[in-house]
């Protein structure tokens, strides 16, 4: 019982688990909401430290004690001017890690030198009016952390850094009155420290259940591999690098042998099966940023960058073949599983997706006809692996 009170009381303090699938994603809405809204952190920050200024020369304090804020509000202009200025869109993931995690240790320093002034300004009493120090600083530290929302760690960490240390030195060193405004900011840091983790799940969420929704829409269900659509969708982008770049590639389309008799010999449970093995070896064989896919039935697309030539084709194809074509134990049947090949090169055998897949499917189709497993073109001395 007391392990599901403190469960039930601690989740709501919990956020989802960021899969890495969607890290860039994440980071990217994070730039851009900072983009946005950091830029309103500087305006509150000067408009703050002005009038800090304001009423420290109309009490009479020393210009030591607040005159570095006039080099702050300058510095706070000067970043603004910066932040909005920062490109859209960074050149790559790192520049966007570097620019958030600068933010964050900025936001957090700030905050933290403007907690350790104010606790000096409630325990010495500089201000005769120094309720308005603590209550400017709360006031900035929740709209920082309002506009880090998107960044849970640093806008926690501002809202306690900038608010529980003045609490707790007026509920201290203060009379009556400063200890209950002390317990009301704490109360009030409590909140609104529960709605940045609240705002924080609800973004993390969507993103996750977006993703959730593009990966059913994209991969096959049975094999977890790219499905159809994916997989005309990479091709309709390496189509675009190539006019942009030059930059080639190849299809294989290859087509499992006898497997309609192991469907009808052995059961569809088992042919699924063989399916499901035979896309993990294909996977485990896959180079870098090569893709594999599932078109439909027991055929399978094979994405290969950067292959111009259909030497290059045929060894990648020979290299797939040899890496799926070994014993498989379903279900106390033993199966080795082979595969016809048809290969397309782009614009030795099509320039265009459809081209290039007509390619390959002819590729195939004369090459079970002739009862061999061999590559793409005449010749390319791909070899029956039964």
């Amino acid at each position: 019982m007391e392990k599901n009170w403190r469960t039930s009381w601690q989740t709501p303090w919990r956020s989802p688990k960021i899969p890495e699938a969607i890290r860039p994603a994440v980071e990217e809405m994070q730039l851009q909401r900072a983009l946005t809204h950091v830029p309103m952190i500087y305006l509150v920050a000067i408009f703050n430290l002005v009038a800090v200024m304001v009423l420290s020369a109309h009490e009479g304090v020393e210009p030591v004690y607040y005159g570095w804020m006039g080099l702050m509000a300058v510095g706070s202009l000067a970043r603004m001017i910066v932040w909005m200025r920062y490109p859209r869109k960074p050149e790559s993931a790192a520049q966007t890690q570097k620019i958030l995690r600068n933010l964050s240790v900025l936001a957090v320093g700030i905050v933290s030198f403007l907690s350790i002034w104010s606790v000096l300004i409630i325990s010495t009493g500089i201000f005769a009016n120094q309720m308005f120090i603590p209550m400017s600083l709360v006031f900035g530290s929740t709209c920082i952390a309002h506009c880090l929302a998107c960044l849970k760690k640093p806008a926690v960490t501002v809202l306690v850094l900038g608010v529980i240390p003045s609490a707790v030195a007026m509920i201290l060193a203060g009379g009556f009155d400063d200890m209950i405004m002390g317990w009301s900011m704490i109360t009030i840091a409590l909140l609104m420290i529960r709605f940045i983790i609240d705002s924080y799940n609800q973004i993390i969420s969507g993103l996750i259940m977006r993703h959730t929704i593009w990966k059913q829409a994209h991969s096959d269900p049975l094999t977890g591999l790219a499905n159809r659509r994916a997989m005309m969708n990479h091709l309709r982008l390496a189509e675009q690098a190539f006019a942009r770049h030059g930059s080639g590639f190849a299809v294989a389309l290859l087509d499992l042998n006898q497997f309609k008799q192991v469907n009808d010999n052995l059961g569809h449970d088992i042919g699924d099966r063989l399916l499901v093995e035979v896309a993990e070896r294909l996977n485990r064989s896959s180079a870098a940023e090569e893709i594999v896919g599932r078109l439909g039935g027991d055929e399978f697309l094979i994405f290969m960058p950067n292959v111009t030539a259909h030497d290059q084709a045929a060894a990648r194809a020979t290299a797939y073949l040899s890496g799926f074509a070994r014993p498989a134990h379903i279900n106390g049947h033993v199966l080795t599983p082979s595969a016809s090949v048809g290969i397309a090169v782009q614009t030795l055998d099509g320039t265009g997706t459809e081209q290039l897949l007509k390619a390959a499917d002819g590729a195939l189709y004369h090459m079970k006809r002739a009862g061999k497993n061999a590559g793409g073109y005449p010749g390319s001395g791909l070899r029956n692996i039964a």
